[in-house]
């Protein structure tokens, strides 16, 4: 078994357990709070942050390592919240690091402080043919959305096309890539319904999959709305961004964000946390459609996400407002403002980006 380490340092306050990488240590750090990291990585990048004062390596969040790293944190756990008298903040970042709180939620509830969703939202906002499902029955838009199934052509037959092609549950659609997102992304776009159906990696993995019209939109129409909420589902603080660069340009990964003052976005953003019941942090993506000019939600991540440092070098500082109201029930007495001034880059994918975009023979 990895060892795991306690904070050099007896600090004041309780430390945060940051499940994820220096996107979510950086606002913790920045706040003055201790970081303990759990990591699958002994060689992390990482721990060698001076926020961090102490670290967990957890065997994985697959199928192999998931009840062996929740021991690993339950051990963790007691250990920080005999030394420090009381529970302490987790922290997590990834789908993997979310289903791993959705099963084991009461055995580390014994140890640590978090705010999930009730358990059926969460496990709805996890699974994409369940949130479908769940914002058409509480109003909130969405692209339209069909499960293939045994008769995919039958179940197509009512979208409009083109055609979007993605994965039921998030935490899973890395498993696709290779076959029918061409390497890359998290979802395919087909102009029609013949040319999905006639695709060899459709047809083996239909059952795996949802199938959504598409939503128009410019990559810079790709805009999210990110908070935390209380136990009550009262919003405490939030900020709004949109996506300058992706790579690959269609479904890909974030290359270049930046926040916005939108009061568009604003809108859109609290009115579906509201009409979902959001609780603790989400990010919430939207698409404004070309079309009718409307936005459209995409999906909800219920969990802290790189956006948050960007977040907090703004003044926004989600992870910390988590912390003081987990910690010591206290609230923000206004909700921090921002003037929308610096962006995130990946340099890597940026520069995928830039090649991806460039004239053949250029």
């Amino acid at each position: 078994m990895p060892t795991d380490l306690l904070p050099k340092t007896r600090a004041r306050r309780p430390p945060a357990v940051v499940l994820g990488d220096l996107t979510l240590v950086r606002p913790h750090g920045m706040a003055g709070i201790p970081v303990v990291v759990g990591t699958t990585d002994p060689a992390d990048v990482t721990l060698r942050s001076r926020y961090v004062s102490g670290h967990v390596v957890l065997p994985g969040f697959g199928p192999a390592g998931l009840e062996r790293s929740a021991l690993a944190l339950l051990e963790l756990g007691a250990r920080l919240a005999d030394a420090y008298g009381g529970r302490v903040p987790l922290v997590y970042g990834t789908d993997l690091h979310l289903e791993l709180l959705y099963r084991y939620r009461g055995e580390l509830a014994r140890y640590y402080l978090f705010l999930l969703n009730d358990e059926r939202l969460g496990w709805a906002l996890h699974d994409k043919a369940q949130f479908a499902a769940l914002c058409a029955a509480r109003g909130v838009l969405t692209p339209k959305t069909v499960e293939p199934g045994a008769e995919p052509a039958r179940a197509l037959s009512g979208l409009r096309e083109p055609l979007v092609v993605k994965p039921k549950c998030k935490a899973t659609w890395a498993e696709l890539k290779a076959e029918l997102f061409d390497g890359a992304g998290k979802a395919r776009a087909f102009a029609t319904r013949g040319e999905l159906l006639a695709h060899p990696g459709f047809v083996r993995h239909a059952r795996s999959l949802l199938v959504q019209e598409q939503v128009v939109v410019e990559t810079a129409g790709l805009c999210s709305f990110h908070g935390f909420a209380d136990a009550e589902g009262r919003l405490l603080a939030s900020f709004c961004g949109r996506k300058v660069g992706t790579f690959p340009e269609f479904a890909g990964e974030s290359s270049l964000v930046e926040l916005t003052s939108d009061p568009a976005v604003d809108h859109a953003g609290r009115a579906a946390a509201a009409a979902l019941g959001l609780k603790g942090p989400f990010k919430i993506d939207l698409a404004l459609d070309r079309a009718s000019g409307r936005y459209y939600t995409l999906e909800v991540n219920a969990r802290y996400t790189l956006w948050n440092y960007l977040g907090a070098v703004h003044g926004v500082n989600l992870p910390a407002v988590a912390y003081a109201y987990l910690v010591d029930g206290r609230a923000p007495s206004a909700a921090p403002s921002y003037a929308p001034t610096f962006g995130w880059l990946s340099f890597y994918r940026d520069a995928m980006a830039f090649r991806e975009r460039r004239p053949r023979g250029g």
